[in-house]
């Protein structure tokens, strides 16, 4: 065994400062290895977690997010399954009110296998491997961060060899495990295109060069038959392959989690596949430059999340089952310490409960969350348990930390903040239920803890709600969610008032043949709008930001109806502002605005209520759900026409038939007139 002295030769200088890149001060803008450090503190930066929880924005998929977010500057990063284990990868814009949610993603064919790893970002490059569970060969990918533009990829062949974890990036180099084909190491910045070793700039320069060709041909193409013209895949590019350094353990290990890197040691987790009998349940630690094997320790029981490196010790979580909710009874588990300088065991911990996650340490804790739905904090000196949280549901997940508070979501997708200092609930957030997310689901990845900002991504793969829609979610402070309204909406806290600037609406669109009956009260105008045709007026807010108005009053919405039924909801009235006598403006309830067309009786009052909108999916073929009164642009109707709104009235589709509705001509200014809408909150 080496003495630890020796390990400060000068050929590990740079695994010292690869050790200070790795630390859990890293720089917002890189992610270079699992769960931000070492540590696998699931944080970007030293700024500390929401005190009191809000959510600052959703982003809703029919897809299945196994692995946890990465965040970058201003973008997260997460990979998917769809349907069938199709395989996508997302950027998505981290801000709470973007243009366009999705930055860039990445699919077929570009990508052929299910991806489930979490990825790795250094600079403007990020790192992610494809690949899961029984799937034979994989790859791992180098993109632009910014763009989603290929930088280079690395084929692996061979049974039972997938990347299913995050990559570890430092000083130009990338290691990772393959499941079967063991650990592997490759040069960053140097790569083989058509035969020849080039770096990486003048690769990028070669694929820049060739997409800017692709994207004039597709502009010729679509000028001469736009029917047939086909936008430039990434799929034509050139593929790069990076350079090989080395691979260790080639089937005699199977590395499925991530590996850690401290100064001159590359630590290792092995698994033995009963089902298989292939592997070898063990801690491994390989010299970086050569993967060199510098010493192994046996464990006792699989290592799914990987090794942890904290000061002179290596921390292993391990279980006796997978990600199986099946057997969740079943588990056992342990938490084990190791010596980094030579692998002699200095303690283990057993627990009831399987501990799937990587250990995240915090100054003198260490942190595991279990399958018996327990988080429990043990004594990094000697393993003692020093406290223990209980969720009273499974944990697959392990938790984000900053210097105060554990932040661990459970199987129910119960989110947990729990004080470091002595176990106890600091706040919980039920993802489930919460009015703005309101779809359950499973928590395979840990959640990550950016800028003050805490994020989190479901699955659905199996479970009592398999195949129903997920989400991921920006989870901020109270004090930062509270945002400026949207330009021109006005929250009056004290009169409970929401008031939304409107237009009187056409009666007629210029290219439809004909003028239809009032059936929606409030609509974005056309085309954006598709009850534009019939409506009272128009606006030119998002539904979603008047939404979200009533529930800061405590409001909870019920359920829209589109046909048959009664909607449900709290109740509320809306006004219309419409020009007085001098400069004294008119209140008018908002069903006087209109009479049937038929008896010129004018409606008599009618209750409204909160329903929120229904959740719908605009392109077929793509996986993102949006909140459908923003798509189909209906703030309130008044019969069951859409359940894409945010208030409906309890007029029913019986009404529909037999009522005519039109605006009351004598009492509304002309159209293109500007009123106010206003929306009392009892």
């Amino acid at each position: 065994m080496l003495h630890p002295r020796s390990q400060l030769s000068a050929c590990c200088f740079q695994f010292l400062v690869a050790l200070l890149l790795l630390t859990s001060t890293t720089r917002s803008a890189d992610w270079p290895t699992a769960r931000a450090n070492p540590q696998r503190t699931g944080a970007a930066d030293a700024q500390p977690g929401p005190t009191s929880p809000a959510i600052a924005w959703v982003y809703r998929s029919q897809e299945h997010f196994i692995a946890s977010p990465v965040p970058g500057p201003d973008t997260l990063y997460v990979s998917a399954l769809g349907a069938f284990a199709t395989p996508s990868f997302y950027a998505l814009a981290s801000d709470a009110s973007p243009h366009q949610r999705i930055r860039w993603t990445k699919s077929a064919p570009f990508l052929t296998r299910p991806t489930v790893s979490a990825p790795a970002l250094v600079g403007n490059k990020i790192y992610f491997g494809d690949g899961m569970h029984q799937t034979d060969g994989a790859a791992l990918f180098c993109l632009q961060a910014d763009t989603g533009r290929p930088v280079w990829q690395y084929p692996l062949d061979g049974k039972l060899t997938h990347i299913e974890a995050t990559p570890t990036v430092a000083e130009g180099r990338v290691y990772f495990g393959g499941g079967d084909a063991g650990v592997l190491c490759l040069d960053t910045n140097r790569v083989t295109l058509d035969g020849r070793e080039l770096d990486i700039t003048a690769t990028q320069v070669a694929i820049d060069t060739r997409w800017q060709e692709l994207l004039n041909q597709y502009e010729i193409d679509k000028k001469k038959d736009p029917d047939f013209a086909k936008p430039p895949s990434d799929d034509a590019l050139p593929k790069p392959v990076p350079k090989f350094l080395w691979q260790k353990g080639r089937s005699q290990w199977h590395v499925d989690a991530p590996v850690a890197l401290a100064p001159g040691r590359l630590l290792v987790a092995s698994a033995y596949l009963d089902t298989e009998k292939i592997g070898r349940r063990a801690l491994l630690c390989l010299h970086p430059a050569d993967g060199t094997l510098l010493w192994e320790a046996p464990l006792a029981y699989n290592p799914w999340g990987g090794p942890t490196i904290a000061g002179d010790l290596v921390l292993v979580g391990g279980s006796s089952i997978r990600y199986d909710a099946s057997q969740i009874a079943t588990a056992r588990g342990q938490v084990a310490a190791f010596r980094l300088a030579d692998g002699k065991p200095v303690w283990h911990q057993e627990l009831p409960g399987g501990v799937l996650a990587a250990v995240s340490v915090q100054g003198d804790l260490a942190l595991a969350a279990a399958t018996d739905g327990k988080l429990r904090a043990l004594a990094l000196a000697d393993g003692q348990i020093r406290w223990t949280y209980d969720a009273h549901a499974p944990f697959f997940a392990g938790p984000a930390v900053d210097g105060k508070t554990a932040y661990a979501a459970d199987l129910n997708t119960v989110l947990h903040a729990v004080a470091l200092a002595d176990g106890k609930p600091r706040w919980t957030l039920d993802l489930a239920h919460e009015p703005a997310t309101r779809l359950p689901g499973l928590v395979f990845g840990a959640p990550l803890l950016a800028a003050g900002r805490l994020y989190l991504a479901t699955c659905n793969v199996e479970g009592s709600h398999a195949e129903q829609p997920t989400f991921v979610v920006c989870i901020e402070d109270k004090t930062a969610a509270t945002r400026p309204a949207a330009p021109g909406l006005v929250i009056d806290r004290v009169r409970r008032t929401i008031t939304i600037p409107c237009t009187i609406a056409p009666r007629k669109l210029p290219e439809l043949a004909q003028i239809y009956p009032i059936e929606v009260i409030a609509t974005l105008p056309a085309p954006r709008g598709k009850k534009a045709h019939e409506t009272v007026v128009t606006f030119d807010i998002s539904p979603s930001e008047v939404h979200r108005a009533v529930e800061s009053f405590g409001l909870k919405p019920g359920h829209p109806i589109s046909g048959e039924g009664t909607p449900t909801g709290p109740e509320v009235r809306i006004f219309l502002e419409l020009p007085g006598f001098g400069d004294t403006p008119r209140l008018v309830p908002i069903e006087q605005t209109l009479l049937e067309s038929r008896t010129l009786k004018t409606m008599p009052r009618i209750s409204w209520h909160f329903t929120g909108s229904v959740l719908t999916k605009p392109d077929p073929q793509k996986p993102e759900i949006v909140y459908g009164a923003d798509f189909g642009g209906t703030l309130v109707t008044l019969f069951p026409v859409t359940d894409e709104t945010v208030f409906q009235s309890s007029l029913t589709s019986k009404e529909l038939a037999l009522v005519k509705l039109e605006t009351r001509k004598c009492l509304l200014p002309p159209e293109g007139a500007s009123v106010r809408m206003i929306i009392q909150i009892p």
